[in-house]
């Protein structure tokens, strides 16, 4: 027996309903919000060589997949996506805003590098490209970094380029790269801080630990092409580190994901985290149906637009089973 013969018509009319309540009230527009334009943001350093245990391929091939499956997720307003990578003392823009279309194909044809990680340089000047991007249009910016590493080659004289804090968030040290970081997403300028909300919203995929080559038993290693020595990557991402990932991702109202190599990769519609979309998912989402994030559950915006609607509903009921060992049942829309 499928489980939507269990839940019933009765579910999906009150989740329709609740839509339109929402609607009416004029939650969903908070905001005013016409469309999204985000920035895919991928790390093309060397450590994204590593091969991942849990599905054979590299970091790189998993956050290209990742990113491709992000910018194929429904939405109820217009997307428009720009790719850019990292590497190295600087960062290629690899496309222009676009559709999802154009952007599988950009996605298709990126390669992995060899170089370290400027990313507190790449980080700030997507800021700077999305806050320059149609400034007349009232569009909810994104920067959505996938990433591996850690800061260290943001060159100096650009906008955030800087020490690594001294203190943890959120009390970040006044001139650290950490802080300018924080400031620009908040802002839009490196140096100023300020008790607004942020102006965008900042998206996290990042790879938490670090691990030797498959079958070499050499560390990773990424070189900087200039005449500082060859970075020797840890064995796991220090735990401040994530902390300011993770703590500049949740202030924004963005969503972050660690990802470890010895897990299968993260499934859109998985709300729980436990690898498998199933009956627990969708019935997250439908008592989340028609709210926006807060006072909704976070876990159940499965897109990210901070808003519980028929796209995050179309997501779970459309990856049912996506990672689940026996296959859970199935919902009809």
């Amino acid at each position: 027996m499928k489980t939507s013969t269990v839940y019933g018509a009765a579910l999906r009319a009150l989740a329709f309903a609740g839509l339109a309540l929402m609607l009416r009230g004029g939650e969903a527009q908070a905001q005013n919000f016409t469309e999204e334009h985000i920035l895919l943001l991928i790390d093309r350093s060397g450590s994204m060589q590593a091969v991942r245990p849990s599905t054979g391929r590299t970091r790189f091939a998993d956050a290209i997949t990742r990113a491709r499956t992000y910018s194929l997720l429904p939405s109820a307003l217009p997307r428009s996506y720009a790719v850019w990578t990292f590497e190295g003392t600087t960062y290629v823009k690899a496309q222009d805003f676009a559709s999802a279309k154009v952007t599988i194909a950009t996605l298709a044809k990126l390669a992995v590098g060899n170089g370290v990680t400027p990313l507190a340089y790449a980080v700030c000047d997507a800021v700077d490209e999305l806050l320059q991007h149609e400034p007349g249009v009232e569009a909810r910016k994104v920067v959505h970094l996938v990433s591996d590493g850690e800061e260290n080659s943001t060159p100096p004289g650009t906008l955030c380029h800087g020490p690594s804090s001294t203190t943890a968030w959120p009390n970040l040290a006044v001139d650290s790269w950490q802080w300018k970081v924080r400031n620009m997403l908040k802002t839009g300028d490196p140096l100023r801080d300020s008790a607004a909300p942020f102006r965008l919203v900042f998206d996290v995929d990042v790879f938490a630990n670090q691990l030797t080559f498959a079958g070499s038993g050499e560390p990773v290693r990424e070189d900087s092409g200039t005449e500082r020595p060859e970075e020797s990557m840890s064995a796991t991402l220090p735990p401040a580190y994530l902390a300011f990932l993770s703590g500049v991702s949740t202030a924004s109202g963005g969503t972050y994901m660690p990802i470890s190599d010895t897990s299968p990769m993260p499934v859109y519609g998985d709300t729980n985290q436990d690898y498998c979309v199933d009956g627990t998912d969708y019935n997250l989402v439908l008592s989340n149906y028609g709210h926006r994030v807060p006072p909704a559950n976070p876990a159940a915006d499965v897109n990210g637009d901070r808003v519980v609607d028929y796209a995050d509903y179309s997501i779970v009921v459309n990856n049912q089973g996506t990672g689940c060992r026996t296959k859970p049942p199935t919902f009809e829309q």
